[in-house]
Protein backbone atom coordinates (compact mmCIF):
# COMPACT_ATOMS: atom_id res chain seq x y z
CA UNK A 1 0.00 0.00 0.00
CA UNK A 2 1.14 3.54 -0.84
CA UNK A 3 -0.01 6.41 1.31
CA UNK A 4 -0.29 10.25 0.12
CA UNK A 5 -0.23 13.26 2.17
CA UNK A 6 -0.67 16.56 1.83
CA UNK A 7 -0.40 18.66 4.33
CA UNK A 8 -1.27 22.93 4.41
CA UNK A 9 -1.60 25.33 7.08
CA UNK A 10 -4.26 27.19 7.29
CA UNK A 11 -4.08 31.19 7.13
CA UNK A 12 -4.81 33.10 10.34
CA UNK A 13 -8.78 34.09 10.61
CA UNK A 14 -9.72 31.24 7.46
CA UNK A 15 -10.54 28.55 9.03
CA UNK A 16 -14.38 28.32 8.35
CA UNK A 17 -13.44 29.11 5.02
CA UNK A 18 -10.70 26.54 4.35
CA UNK A 19 -12.74 23.88 5.97
CA UNK A 20 -15.95 24.32 3.33
CA UNK A 21 -13.64 24.13 0.54
CA UNK A 22 -11.88 21.20 1.65
CA UNK A 23 -15.13 19.58 2.71
CA UNK A 24 -16.08 20.86 -1.55
CA UNK A 25 -12.81 19.40 -2.94
CA UNK A 26 -12.94 16.26 -0.98
CA UNK A 27 -16.48 15.71 -1.97
CA UNK A 28 -15.51 16.42 -5.91
CA UNK A 29 -12.87 14.15 -5.99
CA UNK A 30 -14.87 11.21 -4.35
CA UNK A 31 -17.76 11.48 -6.45
CA UNK A 32 -15.30 12.13 -9.95
CA UNK A 33 -12.45 9.92 -9.31
CA UNK A 34 -13.87 7.89 -6.56
CA UNK A 35 -11.02 9.20 -4.15
CA UNK A 36 -11.44 8.13 -0.54
CA UNK A 37 -9.91 11.08 0.78
CA UNK A 38 -9.66 11.42 4.26
CA UNK A 39 -8.58 14.80 5.97
CA UNK A 40 -7.47 15.27 9.13
CA UNK A 41 -6.58 18.57 11.41
CA UNK A 42 -3.86 18.81 13.69
CA UNK A 43 -5.02 18.87 17.86
CA UNK A 44 -1.40 19.41 19.14
CA UNK A 45 1.13 20.23 17.56
CA UNK A 46 1.23 22.29 14.16
CA UNK A 47 -2.96 23.75 15.19
CA UNK A 48 -4.18 24.91 11.88
CA UNK A 49 -2.25 22.35 9.93
CA UNK A 50 -4.49 20.07 7.34
CA UNK A 51 -3.67 17.28 6.09
CA UNK A 52 -5.32 14.98 2.78
CA UNK A 53 -4.97 11.59 2.96
CA UNK A 54 -5.00 9.48 0.02
CA UNK A 55 -3.99 5.26 -0.11
CA UNK A 56 -3.24 3.67 -3.24
CA UNK A 57 -2.52 0.31 -3.92
CA UNK A 58 0.98 0.90 -5.70
CA UNK A 59 3.21 3.09 -7.02
CA UNK A 60 0.97 3.24 -10.56
CA UNK A 61 -2.31 3.39 -8.94
CA UNK A 62 -0.56 6.69 -7.35
CA UNK A 63 0.77 7.87 -10.62
CA UNK A 64 -2.62 7.34 -12.71
CA UNK A 65 -4.42 9.18 -10.23
CA UNK A 66 -2.40 12.19 -9.95
CA UNK A 67 -2.06 12.31 -14.02
CA UNK A 68 -5.90 12.39 -13.76
CA UNK A 69 -6.32 15.22 -10.95
CA UNK A 70 -3.59 17.51 -12.85
CA UNK A 71 -5.13 17.23 -16.30
CA UNK A 72 -8.38 18.39 -14.90
CA UNK A 73 -9.66 21.93 -15.41
CA UNK A 74 -12.26 21.82 -13.20
CA UNK A 75 -9.65 20.42 -10.13
CA UNK A 76 -7.41 23.35 -11.05
CA UNK A 77 -10.57 26.30 -10.80
CA UNK A 78 -11.55 25.01 -7.35
CA UNK A 79 -7.39 25.11 -6.58
CA UNK A 80 -7.62 28.87 -7.71
CA UNK A 81 -10.11 29.77 -4.75
CA UNK A 82 -7.32 28.90 -2.13
CA UNK A 83 -4.74 31.88 -2.40
CA UNK A 84 -5.52 33.65 0.87
CA UNK A 85 -6.90 30.03 2.37
CA UNK A 86 -3.44 28.57 3.53
CA UNK A 87 -0.10 30.24 3.59
CA UNK A 88 2.05 29.99 0.85
CA UNK A 89 5.54 27.73 1.21
CA UNK A 90 3.87 25.76 4.07
CA UNK A 91 2.22 23.09 1.87
CA UNK A 92 3.72 19.80 2.21
CA UNK A 93 3.37 16.60 0.31
CA UNK A 94 4.67 12.85 1.19
CA UNK A 95 4.88 9.52 -0.58
CA UNK A 96 4.71 6.84 2.09
CA UNK A 97 4.97 2.74 1.61
CA UNK A 98 3.53 0.67 4.16
CA UNK A 99 6.53 -1.51 5.90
Amino acid sequence: MIRWMRSAQIAGGQTMQAIAWIKELQGYLKEKYDFKVEVFGDVFGEVGTVRWIVDYENLAALESGQKQITEDQEYWQKLEKTPDLFIQGKVNDVVMRLM
